[in-house]
């Protein structure tokens, strides 16, 4: 093997056993954030082959965030890609799997795009800076759907540089078209961001063809067409999933597909559970009373951008004043320069039209996000991840094009080999972010949310009897987060080893009991586990 291609499947390695370590020793394989729960939710659902469950009642006692109670059924807000791909976890119950699967194949496609636009050595430094960026690890450890985000962004980018090539371009449209159509159904405000410059270029690619070289237009239109077909087909899972779970009885899917089109408030799920959870600006966007605003975008966008300076490959200082997830989202207190080689590598390769599209794909998913109400940076700049591929390809074409400049002039100079250095530098800072900035970035976040293994070891401390299932009844008012360990391990079917139930004010118990009379009941009252209903 090619010293790179070694050097690239380390970091795909790599990547797999550092999402490990961080879901395991950061997110103790549990959902942390409200999306995690609803898209795990609705995993279990897609396992068992169906798209709803019927509302369990009392429907009060079993609920969780961002899940929907519809016309008697039970299901989650969002779109069905990632709980589709979530699923094959579940059915291995280990979903952290998935997006650990997904982080390394996203490295290896970094390496392939990085050799076939620029060169081995620009493709492996890529590889390493996605494997040991911060915040792609960070997203690859949780249970969000922006690792599969990445991946699919990158097989799209790499399917349409295929494209380009003489072999394969039918085959190689009909996986752009995958991937594109997985992504819309993933992620369908960033596949707008991402596609929307790769649109433009095709399209005009295929004008040039039609005036300049007609005899290429056939060869330049075919592949797109297959891509858009494909694309298209696999879109439609989004609106049928929503079909399936919100339309009007003996509504055919031709009839919603229109409403869904049209815009229809009853066909955007996000609106079931907060009305204001909308794209765009004016009254009715965001929880402000004057709606979202292009200043309010532009303050969030400002935001993200000083947290991905600084988590996108951990080129900064961590914060030694032990600031909290509450005072500062992105927990850091130094300045970022994850951004330097980025200007490097447009100017060295300016000549190169994919440098600019590479360019022009994190730069459109920012414009995209500036309408949205909320910025994201608990998890990193989270709502920019799937840019984190091109950012490290133009980064790591001007870490090479600079390696090989500083070795052309020392050897005018009678030096050799002196272009190493700045691999060593690069090698030495990813060092750096894996074990220093990372582990001082994430460390907040482990029981973000008061969620952990550690209730589910008092949980197991209080079993009478370890071969019976457990029914938890949880007395008295709680915060949702103090009950949200439970409620992670409950699964819609409330068949797994562990069901919790909530009774506020103690008027469902008996109800509660006759459901589950197999099961050891414990009860969950002031944060401790009990046997006595009657306890303070």
């Amino acid at each position: 093997m090619k010293r790179s291609a070694v050097i690239a499947l380390l970091c795909v390695y790599l990547a797999f056993a550092a999402t490990a370590v961080v879901s395991r020793a950061v997110f103790e394989r549990l959902p942390h954030l409200e999306d995690e729960f609803a898209y795990l939710f609705q995993a279990r659902i897609f396992e068992r082959g169906q798209v709803t469950i019927e509302t369990p009642q009392p429907a009060a006692a079993f609920w969780q965030p961002f899940l929907i109670n519809y016309q008697g059924h039970r299901f989650g807000k969002y779109t069905p890609g990632w709980p589709a791909l979530l699923a094959v976890g579940t059915g291995l119950n280990q979903p952290w799997l998935v997006n650990a699967w997904l982080m390394m194949l996203t490295v290896a496609l970094i390496y392939r795009l990085g050799s076939a636009i620029y060169d081995r050595a620009t493709g492996s430094v890529a590889a390493l800076l996605v494997a040991t960026s911060p915040a792609a690890l960070l997203l690859a450890g949780s249970l969000m759907s922006h690792t599969a985000g990445l991946f699919f962004t990158t097989l799209f980018v790499y399917a349409l540089w295929r494209v380009e090539r003489r072999r394969y371009r039918v085959a190689w449209g009909a996986i752009g078209g995958l991937a594109l159509g997985m992504l819309v159904i993933t992620r369908p405000l960033t596949a707008v961001g991402i596609d929307a410059p790769y649109v433009l270029y095709s399209v005009g690619r295929v004008l040039w063809a039609g005036f300049r070289a007609p005899d290429t237009f056939g060869a330049v239109l075919g592949p797109l067409v297959v891509l858009s077909v494909v694309a298209s087909a696999i879109s439609l899972a989004w609106p049928a999933f929503n079909h399936k779970a919100t339309g009007r009885p003996g509504e055919p899917f031709g009839g919603y597909l229109v409403r869904f089109v049209r815009g229809d408030k009853d066909t955007n799920l996000y609106r079931f559970v907060w009305d204001y959870d909308r794209v765009g600006f004016g009254p009715g966007h965001g929880r402000r009373a004057e709606g979202h605003t292009l200043k309010n975008g532009w303050r969030h966008t400002k935001t993200d951008l000083e947290c991905a300076a600084r988590d996108l490959f951990g080129w900064a200082l961590p914060a030694e004043d032990g600031l909290t997830v509450e005072e500062d989202a992105c927990l850091v207190s130094s300045r970022g320069y994850s951004w330097v080689m980025l200007p490097v590598g447009l100017l060295l390769t300016a000549r190169r039209r994919w440098t600019w599209l590479l360019a022009a794909l994190p730069l459109s998913i920012i414009a995209v996000y500036l309408a949205y109400w909320i910025g994201g940076s608990l998890y990193s700049a989270r709502y920019y991840a799937e840019g984190i591929g091109a950012a490290a390809l133009i980064s790591a074409a001007g870490i090479a094009a600079l390696a090989r400049r500083i070795d052309v002039w020392a050897r005018r100079r009678g030096a050799t080999h002196v272009g190493w250095v700045m691999y060593a530098i690069v090698a030495a800072l990813a060092l750096y972010a894996l074990a220093v900035y990372s582990p001082a970035r994430m460390a907040p976040l482990r029981g973000y949310g008061r969620i952990g293994q550690a209730q589910l070891r008092a949980l197991e401390a209080a079993r009478q009897d370890p071969n019976r299932p457990v029914l938890v009844i949880a007395q008295g008012e709680h915060h949702w987060r103090d009950l949200a360990t439970l409620m992670a391990v409950t699964g819609p079917f409330r068949d797994t080893e562990i069901v919790l139930a909530r009774d506020t004010d103690r008027s469902r118990e008996a109800i509660l009991r006759a459901q589950f009379p197999d099961r050891e009941v414990i009860y969950l009252i002031g944060g401790a586990f009990t046997h006595d209903p009657a306890a303070p």
